[in-house]
């Protein structure tokens, strides 16, 4: 994905750079796309950070949900028990 992306940016400034002759506007409007582009760029990694961190802890959500289930399970295996508490 960041390949295509780096492509795009490098695409995108070669043809503002050489449409635009010496214009000072064209370079201009240039370097914002070229910066527009790497802030997006930056902006896509960190949301892929994000993404990997958000299903780390699903995972870690899921493991700890499942042994829970699998203790349930053991005590309702096991029947009833005495209620020690005196009442």
């Amino acid at each position: 994905m960041d390949v295509g992306l780096i492509s795009l940016g490098a695409l995108t400034s070669h043809w503002f750079l050489s449409c635009g002759s010496d214009d000072s506007a064209s370079a201009a409007s240039s370097m914002e796309v070229t910066d527009r582009i790497a802030s997006l760029e930056q902006r896509v990694q960190m949301q892929e950070d994000d993404i990997q961190l958000l299903k780390s802890a699903l995972a870690d959500v899921v493991r700890r949900l499942n042994i829970t289930e699998e203790q349930q399970a053991v005590l309702n295996r096991k029947g009833p028990t005495k209620d020690h508490t005196g009442m």
